[in-house]
C-alpha cells in the first residue's frame, strides 16, 4: 500500500470524498501485517468513529483493491481478507486458529519463481495468489 497521502490523492482522483473515516481505514491497514478482514475493520476503526457504517467500510475496501493498493485474499473459506502488502509474495494459512501469515517467495525457497503481472506465455498474469494451509507454531 502507497503512503497515505498517495492514496488519499487517488481517491480524490476518483471523484470520492476523504471522510475522517477513510482516513481512518487508511491509517489502520497501512503496514497492518494482521490480514484483517472488513469486519476486523469495522471493529477497530469503530473504536474511532463510533457512527461509521460496516458499508462505508466495505466500500472503501473494494476501492482500494480495485485500485490495486491492497490485496483481497480468498484464503480463509468463511470470509475474504486485505493485505496492504501488494508485491507478490505467498501466505500461510492456519486452519486452528485462521491466522493468515506472509512467506516470501523465491527460488531458494520453493524450487520455482513466480510469474510477475504481464504477459506470461499465452496468458497475462494480473495477480499471482499462492497460501499454504497448514499449522501455525502456536496451533502445532
Amino acid at each position: 500500500m502507497r503512503n497515505i497521502d498517495q492514496i488519499v490523492t487517488r481517491f480524490r482522483e476518483a471523484g470520492s470524498k476523504i471522510t475522517p473515516q477513510r482516513l481512518g481505514i487508511f491509517k489502520l491497514l497501512k503496514d497492518n501485517k494482521d490480514h484483517p478482514s472488513a469486519e476486523d475493520v469495522y471493529k477497530e476503526i469503530l473504536k474511532i468513529h463510533p457512527s461509521i457504517s460496516f458499508t462505508t467500510v466495505y466500500k472503501t475496501l473494494q476501492t482500494l483493491r480495485d485500485m490495486g493498493e491492497i490485496q483481497e485474499l480468498t484464503i480463509d473459506p468463511e470470509r475474504a481478507r486485505y493485505d496492504p502488502e501488494i508485491k507478490d509474495h505467498a501466505h500461510t494459512f492456519c486452519r486452528a486458529c485462521r491466522s493468515i501469515g506472509d512467506l516470501e517467495m523465491n527460488s531458494e525457497n520453493n524450487g520455482f519463481l513466480l510469474p510477475s503481472p504481464g504477459k506470461t506465455q499465452d496468458f497475462e498474469v494480473h495477480n499471482v495468489q499462492i497460501h499454504f494451509v497448514g499449522l501455525c507454531e502456536d496451533c502445532k
